[in-house]
């Protein structure tokens, strides 16, 4: 567990994740579509009626079962990748708006494959950065708070502090009975 934090992340299973990505994406897009220009046209075509509802039965429950399995893949690419959270939340957004799946698949794919390219070159993300400031090495043992009280000037041993409480009884201006 301790080796999770003190290697560096690199690039290691971008591709693989990019794969599923791509996968899942034309997936949940086709179904999106499916169910927008196919399904709800003839639901509302044959006033909610059993045959005109059988697509948006069948395809609506595949789509959001594809769509939790496709959120995980772009969570997986996302924290691999080195995405900002707005990149992400395109990526997200895709599944829900019909046909952006397309367009988003294929930005995504660009940025990733130019990403690969560079390798170990790559800029780090701010989610490399996050975890570069969890990844320092921790010192050992507690470094303890040394304080130390410098006494105030003029008070000594036998002498009374400059600003100290008045004596009860005693009268402003004259010297008291331990100054004398």
């Amino acid at each position: 567990m301790s080796g999770l934090f003190t290697r560096s992340r690199g690039l290691g299973g971008t591709a693989g994740a990019l794969a599923r990505y791509r996968v899942m994406a034309l997936i949940v897009g086709t179904g999106l579509a499916i169910l927008c220009f196919i399904g709800i046209p003839l639901q509302l075509a044959g006033d909610n009626k059993w045959p005109w509802t059988a697509v948006v039965q069948i395809v609506g429950p595949i789509h959001g079962i594809f769509y939790i399995v496709y959120l995980l893949t772009c969570l997986d690419l996302a924290a691999r990748a080195r995405f900002r959270t707005s990149q992400l939340l395109g990526m997200v957004c895709s599944g829900l708006v019909p046909l952006l799946a397309f367009y988003m698949e294929r930005k995504v794919t660009q940025r990733v494959s130019a990403q690969l390219a560079l390798g170990a070159d790559a800029p780090p993300g701010p989610a490399a950065t996050v975890w570069a400031a969890l990844a320092r090495p921790r010192r050992e043992g507690r470094q303890e708070l040394k304080l130390e009280i410098e006494p105030e000037p003029g008070v000594g041993p036998g002498q009374p502090p400059l600003h100290s409480q008045p004596e009860p009884g005693a009268v402003p201006g004259e010297p008291s009975a331990t100054q004398l």
